[in-house]
């Protein structure tokens, strides 16, 4: 992994680096210039345990999150790496035939090269020294059953390779690493690989029955050889294969002359790998074939995969780290309230204004090198929890290994040690600012009529920034850009308003709302009034960190109304009315310290709430009543020719065939081998294409949301398709942007203004032979049918340009009552000659949702750890608030305050301080969701009759665990306040 965000990690560390060693010079600067300062910075540090315990775990969330992604992506990158190394073995590009762009092209089923390329490929080999090694391969899916063991496996991949060829890439061994010699085996001896031996559960010696275009043959294994491309494990997470001379292949499969691919290795490996692929391609430029360089992509993909997810947790962890930040600031405004009248003393004997943020800064640092260190090594723990749980959601694929790098964690140490940093430098700065005779007295600072000027500044500042901000959104057509000036502008101008003797509540009030307002505006009212823009994942950290700081300024301008609610609720519980005066007393005087700690669990539980309600609603979605599109057993064939009677098949080899009530047929092509595009444009997108028969559009229960006005019915839209090799139905993936999947085909132009559907003709072609046709779209799958996907034509559309599907889809409805999971069993076994695997379409769907649904959790999971700095704040404000108001408690014991009185007025400040973060992330976080559910371009976008579903259960449990455990870690200082002695906290100073 060497990019974050775009950015270089190298030029990122020696940036780090930099700023680190300015950071140590300045402090050890200040610590050999002004010594004392950092004696009274330390001493503060270990004369509280408890509340350094508390600062330690707060401010290392930020290190920790720093550090768990990065860890997490190396070790995405290098478990994917690995296994694609062992894989690939000496095979550095495959020779296939292509057409156009050759990103994702690879060898296909039923698609033969003539072995003259590998004649002109050998004599290439004489001239480039580059090119170390040539091996043709021939490769046919087969069917397998262990006669031994009873264990099947319907597509198995069977190898033919030259013997004499692989020498010169170090030769076949067992799992011993003992040499294998495929031309010293009997004609019945096959070489099995590692993993289709586990299926099948075999072991050397084992009888085999290979089915071959449905007949059998038998045949032993003479030895069980590692996984690679050569014994049949063609992709990450195959069923693997078996591997003969390619001569024995040849009169297996009558196939003489041609070849499925050639593998080349190069001399030294990815080194080498652009300039063979170039040079190959240069030779066989007057051909369909080309060269691909499978390591070195798979190697680029593996990076960007790790890329990807380190970018993903970063941003998940956005809210984490800005809570972080936020209780730093709390963190320093207890400090300076505790120390007021100190700071006004050192200030009034002739301290200046740095002095004291050189002294908070130093302090800062006694924290922030500890923190760091703490929070570095937990995130590496961290980041081992979530490979395990992703080693379980993809564990059928591929093995995920935990593994970590030191530039990772010291990366993650160095950027924590600089952003919490910079953050105490501003927080020191900020709290420096006192009246010395306020301070000496210990009074309340004066309060001015208006804002001050440096207001008007930031003011005018912001405001520049956010319309420049709003300009640059409308070029680029950037949502982000757009929404941060749109989020910056009101809260801009009320500073400059302030400035001029506006009042501030009505003024913040208002600015507030508007902020909300627009961040809360459905999709489509937003592209009427600003047009159509684009954003990405950001948009939802951006959007919660805007609408958080919105609503807190909303709750602090406005907190007497709440605490008037509350008191008002108190005088019912006559009793208990003192304490209730208390809690909602503290609250009221210190509008920054509780709007702090507002927005910090504000900020956890939005981004909690939005992520449980999206997950409920993609369960809702791809799971609900249309999801199977009325089928329960889908079998599948691969790269062999089609049944030629299922039902009557499935009769023969008694199965009751009483309860099929449907079956239907579809010629698939995968999204790699098919290139499409609007008639008129440029670029080819990829998308799969299935070739549907008429039983499967008469019988398939598949809505579609949009429709040509040609067709009174959906199903009159798809026997049409069935029927008319010129027409084409399309999944609703279509009307959705997806960035970063390959398989991403994007057509917006499809929905109207008023929901109809408008024509579009689709150019669609064989990335393999270039053979193309043109295709029109008259309808629109209901996205609530997770099934179906991709674009959907005739049968003798695919044959007319694909020829031969990659794979042969068999749809199967069962009669009410039947067990599709039982039936898919004994389907798959009838059908095992004809290399057919079947599933129930259930199982199908909760495979393909429950990996979506596990990510989903894991962010979640990370998200949650900012928990941590909220519990942790509210720890820090709870223990503070003992020792700060230890004189009013004192005060009020002495004037008839009982302890369990004083107790509970601590606790329910927390309470309701806790409360209103949670109740404000929480509604917050429903209504973004909303947005995010149901708007035209979003999840359930254009879909009829379907509501939000917001997981109650999800949300109460969050929000119960956020107030119980604050209130858990209230209830110390709070038990403690009321223990404290009448006499000595009247004589408290």
């Amino acid at each position: 992994m060497n990019e974050i965000f775009g950015v270089s990690l190298d030029l990122v560390l020696r940036i780090l680096i930099g700023a680190f060693a300015v950071v140590l010079v300045l402090t050890g600067g200040l610590w050999l210039w002004r010594p004392v300062l950092g004696r009274m910075a330390l001493r503060n540090i270990p004369r509280r345990p408890v509340q350094t315990v508390l600062i330690v775990l707060g401010l290392m969330l930020s290190t920790l999150i720093f550090s768990a992604s990065l860890t997490t992506g190396t070790t995405l990158q290098e478990s994917i790496t690995g296994q694609v190394l062992r894989l690939t073995g000496p095979v550095d590009e495959l020779v296939v035939q292509a057409s156009g762009d050759t990103r994702f092209a690879g060898p296909q089923p039923g698609v033969y090269l003539p072995s003259t390329v590998g004649d002109e490929l050998d004599r290439l080999r004489e001239r480039e020294p580059r090119l170390d090694a040539v091996v043709p391969v021939l490769w046919q899916p087969v069917a397998a059953i262990d006669l031994r063991t009873k264990q099947s496996e319907p597509a198995l991949n069977l190898m033919g390779v030259p013997p004499e060829r692989l020498a010169a890439i170090g030769g076949l061994t067992d799992r011993e690493g003992r040499q294998l010699d495929l031309a010293r085996l009997a004609a019945d001896e096959v070489v099995l690989g590692a993993e289709a031996a586990k299926r099948l559960d075999a072991e050397i010696g084992d009888e085999l029955q290979l089915f071959l275009a449905g007949q059998p043959l038998q045949v032993r294994v003479a030895a069980i050889a590692p996984d690679s491309f050569l014994t049949g494990t063609l992709n990450v997470g195959d069923a693997g294969g078996l591997v003969i001379s390619l001569t024995r292949a040849e009169q297996l499969l009558g196939i003489s002359g041609q070849v499925s691919f050639v593998a080349l290795s190069n001399r030294d490996g990815l080194a080498d790998s652009e300039a063979v692929t170039a040079a190959v391609n240069d030779v066989l430029a007057e051909t369909p074939y080309r060269a691909v360089a499978v390591k070195q992509r798979a190697v680029q993909q593996a990076e960007q995969a790790g890329e990807a997810f380190t970018n993903l947790f970063l941003l998940s962890g956005t809210f984490s780290v800005a809570a972080g930040i936020l209780l730093i600031f709390l963190i320093f405004s207890l400090l300076a309230a505790e120390r007021k009248t100190e700071m006004g003393t050192m200030r009034a004997l002739g301290m200046k204004r740095w002095h004291l943020v050189a002294l908070f800064a130093l302090e800062g640092m006694g924290y922030n090198l500890i923190s760091a260190l703490v929070g570095a090594v937990a995130g590496v723990a961290v980041a081992y929890a979530i490979a395990g749980f992703m080693g379980q959601l993809v564990g059928e694929f591929f093995t995920i290994e935990p593994s970590w790098r030191l530039r990772d964690v010291v990366l993650a140490y160095l950027l924590g040690i600089v952003v919490t940093y910079v953050t105490v430098v501003v927080a020191a700065w900020r709290v420096s600012r006192l009246n010395i005779v306020a301070a000496v007295r210990d009074l309340p600072e004066p309060q001015l009529p208006r804002a001050s000027r440096r207001w008007l500044v930031a003011g005018v500042l912001g405001t520049i920034a956010g319309a420049g901000l709003c300009w640059l959104g409308l070029a680029r057509e950037s949502l982000g850009w757009f929404g941060l000036g749109m989020s910056l502008l009101p809260l801009s101008l009320a500073a400059v308003l302030r400035r001029f003797g506006v009042p501030p509540r009505p003024l913040y009030s208002v600015a507030a709302l508007l902020v909300l307002v627009y961040w809360l505006l459905p999709d489509a009212w937003h592209e009427r009034l600003f047009g159509s823009m684009s954003g990405g994942f950001e948009l939802f950290v951006l959007s919660g960190l805007m609408m958080v700081a919105a609503l807190t300024v909303f709750l602090v301008w406005n907190i007497e109304v709440a605490v008037g609610l509350v008191g008002r609720l108190g005088r019912a519980f006559r009793r208990w009315l003192p304490a209730v005066r208390i809690a909602v007393a503290y609250p009221m005087a210190s509008r920054g310290r509780t709007g702090l700690t507002v927005a910090m669990f504000s900020l956890i539980v939005f981004a909690l709430v939005v992520m449980s309600t999206i997950y409920a609603n993609v369960v809702a979605l791809f799971t609900g009543e249309y999801a199977d599109a009325g089928w329960d057993v889908e079998i599948s064939q691969i790269g062999v020719a089609p049944i030629p009677d299922l039902l009557q098949v499935l009769q023969d080899e008694g199965i009751d065939t009483s309860q099929i009530s449907a079956t239907g047929r579809a010629f698939s092509v995968p999204w790699p081998r098919v290139g499409v595009r609007p008639v008129g444009e440029a670029d080819w997108a990829r998308y799969p294409v299935r070739g549907i028969d008429m039983d499967f559009a008469r019988n398939v229960d598949a809505p579609l949301q949009l429709r040509s006005t040609e067709y009174a019915t959906d199903r009159a839209a798809w026997e049409a398709v069935a029927r008319d090799p010129s027409l084409a139905i399309v999944d609703a993936n279509v009307l959705q942007q997806r960035g970063g999947d390959p398989a991403n085909l994007y057509l917006p132009e499809l929905r109207g203004e008023d929901g109809v559907l408008q024509p579009l003709e689709l150019e669609l072609r064989d990335n393999a032979s270039g053979e193309t046709t043109t295709v029109r779209v008259i309808g629109v799958i209901d996205g609530r049918v997770s099934s179906l996907f991709g674009i959907f034509v005739s049968e003798s559309t695919v044959g007319g340009v694909f020829g031969h599907p990659s794979s042969i889809e068999y749809s199967v409805r069962l009669i009410p009552g039947s067990d599709a999971r039982s039936f898919a069993r004994h389907v798959e076994a009838a059908l095992l000659p004809y290399g057919a695997q079947a599933e129930a379409t259930a199982d199908v769907i909760g495979r393909a949702t429950g990996i979506i649904r596990g990510f989903i959790r894991i962010i979640q999971g990370f998200m949650a750890l900012g928990l941590i700095v909220g519990i942790a704040a509210l720890g820090v404000v709870s223990y503070r608030a003992v020792i700060e108001r230890r004189h009013q408690i004192g005060a009020l014991r002495a004037i008839g305050y009982r302890r369990a009185m004083v107790a509970l007025g601590f606790l329910l400040e927390s309470a309701l301080v806790t409360s209103a973060g949670i109740v404000g992330g929480a509604l917050l976080g429903v209504l973004l969701a909303r947005n995010v559910v149901t708007g035209e371009q979003d999840l359930a976008g254009g879909l009829e009759g379907f509501s939000l579903v917001i997981p109650w259960g999800q949300l109460l449990f969050f929000s119960g665990l956020a107030l119980g455990v604050a209130l858990l870690m209230a209830y110390v200082p709070a038990r403690q306040a009321s223990r404290v002695s009448i006499v000595e906290a009247l004589r408290y100073e």
